[in-house]
């Protein structure tokens, strides 16, 4: 009776999404299918390699069979977990009557991590059926205990994909799932050949090196901050579109790359060996690249300013009301807040050169860094202007898909033509760099190969800093007066609650 009413409570007090998210995987019949024809499969190979197993410890067979298990498990886990979680809650999403979203007082937070845990629970289940075979295969030779760390490595992976599932279905459309479908199949043949000479060196005991589980700490931590901002990017998706949504994110988002910037520091005070500056000054910039581009995708879809509920929400003091300005709803907040963006990949390199010796071939990849970030900039300013300070009714992401477009088919048409970089004018590459980030990137690391830095990265840099200013300038009137409304109204403004004295007159 006791356990009976444990389980009772704990079923009670537990998320009602993640109850419904485990019927529906257990209730699925495609689920079942694919579980059973993985089991018939490993069973198969269990039969297979037994009788072409070394037994003597000099024979590969377990090596193999154990990559088989491992990476078919991971590879179902993706198709159930994340592939099944995205399909699902774009159905919900995009069915009214479905939408759990709108209809239920659970807060958007609480569906996320419902999903979540339910797909944690179908990851651990699937792992746990593998695990007689991976007993078999070591039984079978060829391979150390520390092989089977393989599958910690993989896990943080696994619910990354999982929560990218949750987000590209949050959204409820069509074309979304595609994308998501298309960079899943991208990300995997990226993956597996790294995942294979990771396994490579498990097989080798690497994993009784410190250096190994110091690698193994750093890949927790960073998947645990970009799981993060995936997990606010999905709340903010399904939350209210009335309500201050983005606040949360913003603020995430802006933190994202010192928090990084603090993790791969640690990683190499530990153990400079495995990482030396340029690896730490490359990484560090790839997060900022990445903090910065989703927060400009952000100011792509944001209105000029938040509604009435996020104005009686606003401090009354200035500085409280501008932080509140920044990161509310609205893009002017997300432009003020990408302005110091591109300093920091120069600032990470003054830091990283005043106590040790950074390669001057370095140098070029961080000014085409920032040569990317304020290009991309400069781009979002010019289609946020044309779009909000002209008449020409084109949504802002429209006017970045076609400056994208012709800007890059014009730069790489004319680069095939001409048979690289070299052959080109330097005006016409510093132009070049400012028609596509992409080109930009490929010149400072183009100009890192060799012994005498080219001077193209610095000035297509200074060239696109001098651009986005102009744009910058051009659109401070529109901040000022979108910030000049983003205040509380007073108490004769305020919207209030109709009482049944004020229902009456």
């Amino acid at each position: 009776m006791i356990g009976k009413a444990f389980f009772g409570n704990l079923a009670e007090s537990a998320n009602p999404v993640f109850i419904k998210e485990m019927r529906q995987y257990f209730q699925n019949r495609r689920m079942v299918l694919f579980m059973g024809i993985l089991l018939l499969a490993e069973f198969i190979c269990t039969l297979f390699f037994t009788s072409a197993a070394d037994y003597s410890g000099d024979g590969d067979a377990g090596v193999t069979f154990f990559l088989l298990i491992v990476f078919g498990g991971a590879i179902l886990s993706v198709i159930i977990c994340s592939l099944g979680a995205e399909q699902r809650f774009a159905e919900e999403r995009s069915d009214k009557e479905l939408n759990y979203a709108m209809l239920t007082t659970l807060k958007p937070a609480s569906i996320i991590l419902g999903k979540l845990e339910g797909a944690l629970v179908m990851i651990l289940c699937i792992f746990s059926m593998l695990m007689p075979f991976l007993t078999a295969a070591y039984f079978m030779r060829g391979l150390s205990m520390a092989a089977l760390l393989l599958v910690l490595f993989m896990l943080p992976m696994l619910l990354l994909a999982t929560l990218a599932g949750i987000l590209a279905g949050s959204f409820g459309k069509r074309w979304i799932n595609v994308l998501y479908i298309v960079g899943l199949l991208n990300a995997g043949f990226f993956l597996v050949p790294v995942g294979f000479e990771l396994a490579e060196e498990l097989m080798d005991g690497a994993a009784l090196d410190p250096e190994f589980w110091l690698a193994l700490g750093i890949e927790y931590a960073l998947s645990f901050l970009g799981g993060i901002l995936i997990f606010l990017l999905s709340i903010a998706v399904i939350a209210p579109p009335k309500s201050n949504r983005l606040f949360a994110t913003k603020i995430y988002l802006f933190l994202l790359p010192f928090l990084t910037l603090a993790v791969l520091a640690a990683w190499y005070l530990l153990d400079s060996s495995t990482i030396p500056e340029e690896a730490v000054l490359i990484l560090e910039d790839l997060f900022i690249t990445g903090s910065f581009g989703v927060l400009l995708l952000i100011a792509l879809f944001e209105p000029p300013t938040g509604g009435i509920r996020i104005y009686m929400k606003c401090p009354r003091s200035f500085f409280g009301r501008f932080f509140h300005f920044l990161f509310s709803t609205g893009f002017p907040g997300s432009l003020l807040l990408a302005l110091p963006f591109p300093l920091l990949p120069a600032a990470v390199l003054t830091a990283l050169s005043l106590g040790t010796h950074i390669s001057a071939s370095t140098r070029p990849i961080t000014y085409a860094f920032i040569c990317v970030l304020v290009s991309a900039l400069g781009y979002v300013l010019l289609a946020l202007l044309l779009s909000w300070r002209t008449k020409l009714t084109v949504a802002p992401w429209l006017w970045i898909v076609i400056f994208q477009v012709a800007g890059n088919v014009a730069v790489w048409v004319t680069v095939a033509t001409n048979s690289g970089f070299d052959d080109l004018p330097d005006v016409l590459r510093v132009l070049f760099m400012l028609l596509s980030p992409i080109y930009a990137f490929v010149e400072g690391a183009e100009a890192s190969g060799y012994a005498r830095i080219s001077p193209i990265p610095y000035w297509g840099m200074f060239a696109s800093v001098a651009i986005t200013g102009i744009l910058f300038v051009l659109m401070l009137p529109f901040i000022f007066r979108t910030f000049k409304l983003h205040r509380r109204p007073d108490d004769t403004d305020a919207i209030k609650t109709p009482t049944a004295e004020m229902l009456k007159k």
